[in-house]
Order: C-alpha cells, then sequence, then structure tokens
C-alpha cells in the first residue's frame, strides 16, 4: 500500500512536471506564431505608408521640374514591431526570411534618416526664402534639393520591392545574387529611374496653381510605383 502511494505521488509529480513543460512550449510555440503574424502584417502597414510617402515624394518631383522648393516632408516611418519583437522570433526564421527582414528594416531606417536630411535642407532653404527673399534661391540651391529629393525617392521605392517581394515569399524570400529575383529587383531599379525622368518631364506643363490645390484627382488615377 505504501509502496503503492509513493508511485502514485511520483507519477502525479511527474504529470504535473510534463503538462508544466507542456504548457510552456506550447505558450512559447504560440507566441512565436503571433509575432512572426505581427511582423509581416507591419511589413502590409510599412508598404502602404511607403506608397504614400513615394507620393509626396512624386508631388515634390513635380515642384523641383517646375524650378520650386517644397515646404514639407513625409512623416517618419514606424516599425515598433520589428525593432521591440524580432529578437524573439529571429531563431524560429531561416536565412533567407533573416536576411530579407533585416534589409528592410535597414532601409526604413534609412528612409526615415533620409526625410531628416531633407527637412533640414528644405528648412535652410525656406528661411533663406524668408529672410532674403525668393530671388535669393539660386539654380544650385533648387539642383541640391530636387537631388535630394530623387535620391530619397529611388530610396523609397527600394524599401517598396523588398517589402512587395517578402510579402510575395514569406517562406523563403531568396535575396542571393544572379538569381531571378536579383534580376527582376535590377530591372525595377532602371524603371523607377524612367519614372522620376518622366514624373520631371510632364510636370513642366502643370500650372503652378494646381500646387495650391489640396485634392487633386489625377493622384488617385494610378499608381506611383
Amino acid at each position: 500500500m505504501e509502496y503503492e502511494k509513493i508511485v502514485i505521488g511520483l507519477a502525479s509529480v511527474l504529470a504535473g512536471w510534463f503538462l508544466a513543460q507542456f504548457t510552456s512550449i506550447l505558450k512559447d510555440f504560440l507566441r512565436l506564431r503571433k509575432i512572426r503574424k505581427c511582423l509581416l502584417e507591419e511589413l502590409d502597414e510599412l508598404k502602404s505608408e511607403l506608397e504614400r510617402t513615394a507620393l509626396i515624394y512624386s508631388r515634390m518631383l513635380q515642384i523641383y521640374s517646375l524650378k520650386g522648393i517644397g515646404n514639407g516632408v513625409p512623416s517618419p516611418l514606424s516599425n515598433h514591431i520589428f525593432t521591440n519583437y524580432y529578437k524573439d522570433a529571429v531563431l524560429g526564421l531561416n536565412k533567407e526570411q533573416r536576411v530579407s527582414y533585416q534589409l528592410i528594416h535597414t532601409l526604413v531606417n534609412g528612409v526615415n534618416s533620409g526625410m531628416i536630411e531633407l527637412r533640414e535642407v528644405t528648412s535652410k532653404f525656406q528661411e533663406k526664402s524668408i529672410i532674403k527673399g525668393a530671388s535669393s534661391i539660386s539654380d544650385e540651391n533648387g539642383d541640391l534639393w530636387g537631388k535630394k529629393v530623387i535620391c530619397e525617392f529611388n530610396n523609397v521605392a527600394s524599401a517598396i520591392w523588398h517589402i512587395r517581394y517578402h510579402l510575395q515569399n514569406p517562406k523563403k524570400p531568396d535575396l542571393s545574387v544572379y538569381t531571378k529575383s536579383h534580376e527582376d529587383y535590377l530591372k525595377y531599379l532602371e524603371s523607377v529611374e524612367k519614372k522620376v525622368s518622366e514624373i520631371i518631364k510632364n510636370a513642366k506643363t502643370i500650372p503652378r496653381e494646381k500646387f495650391e490645390s489640396i485634392y487633386n484627382p489625377e493622384a488617385f488615377a494610378k499608381e506611383i510605383l
């Protein structure tokens, strides 16, 4: 009888221990799955924000085409989930996923840094215009501002491509060189350069007063990238 009690006691302890271990493993698995889902959802959110940013930069390219300098800069992008929870999910990701996530968010951080730099350049020229008059803004000033806008437009476009590619290939977003995806990316960059030239060229016929309007129906007619 005493022996049976001991065995039953030990069995209960072991069962409790195994149950606790299973519960912990299941909890960690569910948490990891949730984080991975949120990381993908954040990419989709960032894609939308980057597309909106590209629209703003395209408007600035039009201003540059008309020998002007804009007075606003897009708002910074937030990648809170990646910043705070990627470290908890990284061991459950494969190499391709890790490389892609890290590259994407490096690009996003670069886009945010570019916004800060563009804001500084814009503020400097706006201040100069206020103090010394619009005539004090030289062609060189305008070209400097415009080239910065072009640079940031390209950075946004690059981030958009990588996010789209990851969302289309979430299980294995392979970014190896000399692959089909690498070829597609280079073609995309070439198309972005053509898009920039197209925006600048077409803007030369836009009346300046159109830039005073908040709503522009043409902006809703097609995607920028």
